[in-house]
């Protein structure tokens, strides 16, 4: 079992890479990567399917055909690669494939078990269209490259950025119509002239539509050429046509560019996404200990996927980029709202240091962030930090949190405990660095009571830590200790595990 577990284990922190990289890709939208990953995959299954339609109807120009077959095959394999990705994240295999090990005892079950959430996932909508959709990617299968137009349903995937296109033009309305009214009534005023002046000394300006065809030609600063002023007044009209038309451009393009800067730091801050976001993190306030919270998580295999929104009135500095950041107070309810609190899964509440507030002022702005979490949903998980022990020891009477921590304490313990065994600090460091604790209910292994040298011998993991006889934790127990299924395993989980 030993040598299974260990090769197990090397192939847990493979996948755990390769999770990482596609969850920037495809996933984590608070990265820049995403986005910009994610209008080029965009950009390749649109192009591709409007050369699969023209493929079709025979409108693709025999010259440009091998070319048209590269972009379709290229987004073909884009597909593939996302396609595998998906796969991946959908769960970690190789950790649930650990654990119904240790359950069954039965590599085969094991992995039966393991492979259950990868299948619901190939059986998915989205799994099944992008996979029908590059079947013709294999020469016997060739006939079947109709069938590649399914790809269009995968648009789904980037509605936000439909829905940033939208959201876009819906705030500069007024200024955009506003623009078209003068563009349209400078173009006409133009024509007007350009057609006055020339139609009689201009073979190529006969009617008013032509004039108005060059005008907007000229307008766009494109100038095909086709058409030419050939009197010095034409000329003087197109000078101040090319003018009027650079000006007016500059202004769609400010106000357009100016809106999607805007909207792209507010997915940045994650406004967009606050009312959608679900089982995620909430930091609210921020101090120095945020940047260690967010790193552990990020590192950690079952976390790192977690969206974190840190909640903050003050400079935003120092404030992880992987973050999304909601400007506001903890203490009013609307704030919290505003972020979704109620379907977040975690709750951590930082002691945050404000200019003209003494220690006890913040201990009580933290159990007020509490008390309001727990009004809109008891079920969230809450951790706060205190500065005053008399505040903490209040707060916990109160159970304002599941776990409240006093800030300082248990690195003053640790010191304290260095003191007297200069050595156990290596130790506690170790522990903080390389080892996690992972915790099973004993029903996990077995319906019936069992001593834990029972236990052990029937799993083979030694490093069995404590035991959770209900809220009663027992440390280092000893092997003649009867589990009940009801009790939890604390075990030790390292990188060198064996």
């Amino acid at each position: 079992m030993k040598k299974v577990l260990q090769t197990i284990r090397k192939l847990k922190l493979i996948e755990l890479k390769v999770a990482k990289f596609y969850f920037k890709l495809l996933e984590d939208s608070s990265s820049a990567i995403f986005y910009i990953y994610n209008i080029f995959s965009f950009t390749v299954i649109v192009l591709s399917s409007v050369l699969i339609i023209l493929e079709l109807i025979n409108e693709v120009p025999t010259p440009i055909r091998p070319l048209a077959d590269r972009i379709i095959d290229f987004a073909s394999f884009v597909i593939i690669f996302e396609w595998i990705g998906r796969f991946i994240l959908v769960s970690d295999f190789f950790d649930d494939l650990e654990l119904n090990y240790f359950r069954y005892g039965n590599l085969k079950k094991a992995l039966k078990k393991a492979f259950v959430p990868k299948l619901g996932y190939i059986k998915s909508f989205y799994s099944i269209v992008d996979l029908i959709s590059i079947l013709y990617i294999f020469p016997p299968l060739r006939l079947l490259r109709v069938f590649a137009l399914l790809r269009l349903f995968r648009l789904g995937f980037y509605r936000f950025l439909l829905e940033g296109f939208i959201t876009v033009f819906k705030e500069n309305l007024t200024q955009l119509a506003f623009l078209v009214i003068i563009f349209s009534i400078f173009l006409l005023f133009m024509a007007f002239w350009i057609f006055n002046v020339e139609h009689r000394h201009n073979e190529h300006i006969k009617t008013f539509f032509d004039a108005l065809y060059f005008t907007f030609i000229t307008l766009t600063t494109v100038g095909y050429g086709d058409i030419t002023p050939v009197t010095n007044k034409g000329r003087l009209v197109v000078m101040l046509t090319v003018a009027g038309g650079v000006g007016l451009f500059s202004l769609f393009t400010a106000i357009l560019s100016s809106g999607f800067i805007e909207y792209l730091e507010r997915i940045r801050r994650g406004m967009i996404e606050f009312k959608t976001l679900k089982n995620h993190i909430v930091i609210c306030g921020w101090n120095e200990t945020g940047k260690y919270i967010i790193k552990e998580i990020r590192e950690n295999p079952k976390l790192f996927r977690k969206h974190i929104v840190v909640i903050t009135e003050e400079n935003e500095n120092g404030i992880p980029k992987e973050c999304f950041i909601k400007k506001g107070d903890p203490t009013k309810e609307d704030v919290l709202l505003s972020v979704n609190t109620s379907e977040a899964s975690l709750v951590i509440i930082l002691a945050e240091k404000k200019e003209l507030l003494n220690e006890d002022t913040i201990d009580a702005r933290s159990s007020l962030i509490a008390l309001l979490v727990k009004s809109l949903s008891p079920r969230i998980y809450i951790i706060a930090e205190y500065l005053k022990e008399e505040n903490a020891i209040a707060a916990r009477k109160r159970n304002l949190a599941n776990k409240i921590i006093i800030a300082g304490e248990y690195l003053g313990k640790i010191i304290g405990k260095s003191v007297i065994q200069p050595k156990s600090l290596e130790v506690f460091e170790e522990l903080l660095e390389d080892v996690t604790m992972r915790i099973f209910p004993l029903k996990e292994f077995t319906d019936k009571p069992i001593t834990l040298k029972e236990l052990l011998e029937k799993i083979g993991y030694l490093k069995v830590v404590a035991i959770y006889k209900g809220k009663r934790l027992v440390i280092a127990p000893p092997l003649n200790i009867l589990l009940k299924p009801e009790d939890e395993l604390v075990f030790l989980d390292e990188r060198n595990l064996f």
